[in-house]
């Protein structure tokens, strides 16, 4: 099933939407205006809260943790050291990989089997960034959508670093 992520250019704030396949949004992504623990949100198109996250503060890579609506922790991802853009991802207790092009533009998301699980790509010339996401695995959908914006957000402070 593909998915599309959007994000809003002129806001002062992380704002990103995720559409289907039909156009149609189906979750919104916001973040925490100057949040030092950069704190994003991803809800339903009802505007319902999901899933959370926030980067640990304190670690040699960028990691991030994204807790569900009772503030449980759900997943953890993390930056592997390299030129490319690489992540381990802890979903539960399945562990996952995902393995970056070398200019950040495309991304692979792989179990611990070395099964695709969702491949992503984006769009090299658009107004704001913008994703394709082509998930296999619809087990921990939500959560993968929402990894793809911590990735972008990953990227963005190590570009601006």
């Amino acid at each position: 099933m593909k998915f599309y992520i959007k994000q809003k250019v002129f806001s002062l704030k992380d704002k990103f939407t995720i559409m289907d396949e039909a156009q149609n949004i189906r979750y919104e992504v916001k973040g925490k205006f100057m949040s030092i623990k950069n704190k994003l949100e991803l809800a339903d198109k009802d505007g319902v809260t999901l899933l959370r996250s926030e980067r640990k503060v304190f670690s040699f890579m960028p990691t991030y943790y994204i807790y569900d609506s009772r503030n449980q922790e759900l997943a953890m991802i993390k930056r592997i050291f390299g030129f490319k853009p690489k992540f381990n991802l802890r979903v539960l207790h399945n562990d996952y990989y995902v393995d970056g092009s070398f200019y950040g533009h495309s991304f692979g998301v792989y179990d611990n089997r070395n099964n695709l699980v969702a491949s992503i790509s984006k769009k090299y010339i658009s107004w704001g960034d913008t994703y394709e996401i082509d998930v296999q695995d619809e087990n921990n959908l939500e959560v993968l959508l929402f990894m793809v914006i911590i990735i972008d957000q990953v990227v963005h402070e190590k570009k601006n670093n």
